[in-house]
């Protein structure tokens, strides 16, 4: 028997709510009861979430409960492409592949039970509930830092090029160019941002030449990133996807939200990771030389504890062009805030200022180390 339910919640019919508990407890021979849907988090356009409770009866009569996760994602016309960086069917076939039930021990994902295509184009995620609340926390110094470090082991198991997810080809092996070709084409025309640049900070010209030099320098960095030694990426890592747990009494990674799975450079994931962290204050601005630090020593650190002897310049660039390449957005983002006018003088635009100039820095000192690598990775200098 089916509980009241709301107008936005997906119709599941009994023998098929019924056939997957039988998975999540895995018991042929209960008797589904009743069972109540709720939402979790915002409705998004591309998906949306649910929890489903379930009571049940045992053959020997005895009621229990049990807990599921449904994920509905949306198609997308405009995300239907593999080589998207935001495939919009990517974590179904992830999720269904089998691949997330191999990652090495200091990673993990949801268990999955089944994934389901509708005949409204919809797709079905069914998932293990973990409990996240216990585990959710503004990450400090500390455990940013530890990441940083279960990052490189994850990501450093994949340097043996034999355990890459090759054979999938949903896994994105492009990431970094498709993000960047989006942030390039959501961005304003540079003639465009030229003129809003010289209503708002018309003093600040050598900011500006630096900005365009890097524009310039912009696919001739992609490319190098897309020559470093692979690894399988999530490249989604901040607080609302990656937990610290522990596991057989060590710390390890627990991981949602594998729709940005991707086959990556050395480093890449990490950079994406500090960009996106200065960009939310999840690092304060003035204390971001430090967290750069500690983060590529952490990370270079979990890379060797997998044996890996390479060249570590290579992890520092993946590190800090993929972090740099945000600037693309964040200048993108502080002149349409200062065009809207109310937040010109205001904190915000404070912070977008400071996060672009940090990576506009970043990206010179990756344009540096460039010059030290391209030849060993074979790509070219014009």
């Amino acid at each position: 028997m089916r509980d009241e339910k709301s107008d936005n919640e997906p119709q599941i019919e009994y023998a098929h709510m019924q056939s997957i508990l039988r998975e999540v407890v895995t018991s042929h021979s209960l008797q589904l009861l009743t069972w109540t849907i709720v939402p979790l988090g915002e409705e998004k356009e591309e998906s949306s979430v649910f929890r489903i409770s379930c009571c049940y009866a045992e053959q020997e009569g005895e009621r229990r409960c049990a807990t599921v996760i449904l994920k509905i994602l949306q198609p997308d016309a405009k995300r239907d492409r593999v080589d998207h960086y935001y495939y919009w069917k990517r974590e179904a076939l992830v999720y269904g592949s089998g691949m997330l039930r191999q990652l090495p021990t200091d990673m993990a994902a949801p268990q999955c039970y089944a994934v389901e295509e509708k005949e409204d184009g919809t797709v079905w995620i069914w998932l293990e509930d973990v409990d996240l609340e216990p585990l959710r926390s503004d990450w400090d110094f500390e455990q940013m830092s530890e990441i940083a470090f279960l990052l490189g082991k994850f990501n450093g198991y994949y340097l043996d090029a034999t355990r890459l997810p090759t054979d999938h080809p949903y896994v994105c092996r492009h990431w970094i160019r498709s993000w960047v070709s989006v942030c390039a084409a959501y961005a304003k025309p540079i003639d465009e941002q030229r003129a809003a640049w010289d209503r708002h900070f018309q003093r600040e010209a050598v900011v500006w030449e630096r900005y365009v030099r890097q524009r310039t320098r912009v696919q001739r960095l992609v490319d190098t990133v897309e020559a470093l030694p692979r690894v399988f990426a999530h490249q989604d890592v901040h607080g609302d996807n990656i937990f610290l747990v522990q596991r057989h009494g060590r710390s390890s990674l627990l991981a949602i939200d594998w729709q940005f799975a991707s086959i990556s450079g050395v480093g890449e994931e990490l950079g994406r990771m500090f960009g996106y962290a200065l960009l939310k204050k999840r690092i304060p601005i003035e204390q971001a030389m430090e967290y750069r630090q500690s983060l590529i020593a952490e990370y270079l650190r979990g890379l060797q504890a997998t044996g890996w002897t390479g060249d570590c310049r290579l992890a520092r660039f993946g590190f800090m062009a993929t972090a740099a390449l945000r600037f693309i957005l964040v200048v993108d983002k502080l002149l349409k805030q200062a065009e809207g006018g109310s937040m010109k003088e205001g904190e915000e635009c404070r912070h977008l200022w400071q996060v672009a100039e940090t990576l506009l820095d970043m990206a010179d000192e990756a344009w540096a180390v460039r010059d030290e690598i391209i030849r060993p990775l074979h790509v070219s200098t014009s």
